[in-house]
């Protein structure tokens, strides 16, 4: 049985790749490095189901990648996703394809599911016809604010509740 047979009788899965492009990349040629990783996944077989062009963003940490003898450091790097579907023998070559492209700063690759899983956040409405409930977060003015109750009070009080 020839590889290509082999391949075809395992299981297709759905993968989402995240990754960070090095920010030392001009803008101008951020597409081209888009491409070349998705020339990868193409190579290796998959199919492209969705994905997010790559946006700069402020990284939480430092993240240093090795580029031959260099370390070099990055606190910016542009974010990007492609959802793709593969045969699941296929992917420890794309693994291994990311790991070598020198602009690609780190990626994550997790199994996931063909329907969108993108989360909406949609901010709390702000209604001023309803006000909060009474009593939520406020004092009445007329009521009296007591000290904490002693230790013999508080046993008197226990012993009542349990009586009833």
């Amino acid at each position: 049985m020839s590889e290509t047979e082999s391949l075809e009788q395992t299981e297709s899965r759905i993968y989402e790749l995240g990754f960070h492009v090095v920010s030392s990349i001009p803008e101008d040629k951020l597409p081209a490095e888009v491409t070349a990783v998705k020339d990868i996944l193409a190579e290796h077989g998959a199919v492209t189901i969705a994905e997010d062009f790559p946006k700069l963003k402020h990284l939480t940490y430092t993240m240093t990648k090795v580029v031959g003898p260099k370390h070099l450091k990055f606190d910016t790097a542009y974010f990007g996703w492609v959802k793709f579907e593969i045969n699941q023998e296929r992917i420890d070559k794309v693994k291994t394809a990311l790991e070598r492209r020198e602009s690609v700063l780190r990626f994550i690759i997790v199994k996931t599911v063909r329907e969108s899983t993108l989360a909406i956040i949609k901010p709390p409405a702000y209604r001023p016809d309803i006000k909060p409930a009474r009593g939520v977060g406020e004092i009445p003015k007329n009521k009296e604010i007591k000290s904490p109750i002693s230790e013999a009070e508080l046993d008197k009080t226990i012993e009542e509740l349990m009586v009833e």
